[in-house]
């Protein structure tokens, strides 16, 4: 069943993912206040968050990649999965306080990996 819609689906949450990624990147004061409600962030939590924002980029294009090359599928969705698990686990599980938009990304991060581990456990 999703086999035959894999493609777009990896598109689609691929082209998703680099969007979050470059707003990390680009604009990471609006990042931290809409996300996490810091308004006066330190230079090295600025650092970070564009460091996390070019690593969520960098999952992105892969993401988009392995729609076009299937050999590379099974390990990206792997690692994809991986951390957006991770991001759903430390946005309701870990210290900080969760603020809607997070919590948006998260939930949505939560739907991209479901899908991927389904069509993974479907191959």
């Amino acid at each position: 069943m999703l086999t035959s819609s894999i493609g777009w689906v990896l598109v689609a949450s691929g082209v998703i993912t680099a969007g979050g990624g470059l707003a990390a990147l680009l604009f990471p004061h609006l990042f931290l206040r809409f996300g996490f409600g810091v308004e006066s962030p330190s230079s090295s939590a600025l650092f970070f968050v564009r460091h996390w924002g070019v690593l969520i980029f960098a999952v992105a294009t892969l993401i988009v990649h392995s729609a076009y090359a299937p050999t590379t599928r099974v390990p990206v969705l792997i690692v994809a999965a991986m951390e957006k698990f991770a991001m759903g686990s430390l946005v309701f599980f870990g210290p900080v306080k969760r603020t809607s938009a997070m919590t948006a990304i998260a939930l949505v991060d939560g739907i991209f990996a479901i899908l991927y581990v389904v069509y993974l456990a479907g191959l």
